[in-house]
């Protein structure tokens, strides 16, 4: 015995497969504009040279 797909399972399948597909391409992605975020600023230890720091005050000898 062999199954065959009638015409309206075809059809069916066809309308299905196709509203899958344009959930699935209406659904993935940002929708808006790319973009790249600015960049963070750095530590400030990183930023100012070192020795930078006060030096702590010299007793006289």
């Amino acid at each position: 015995m062999t199954l065959t797909a009638t015409p309206l399972l075809r059809g069916s399948a066809r309308l299905l497969g196709g509203l899958v597909l344009a959930g699935g391409l209406a659904a993935c992605g940002y929708k808006g504009p790319l973009y790249l975020p600015p960049p963070e600023d750095p530590p400030a230890s990183l930023t100012e040279p070192p020795g930078h720091e006060a030096a702590p005050p010299t007793s006289p000898n």
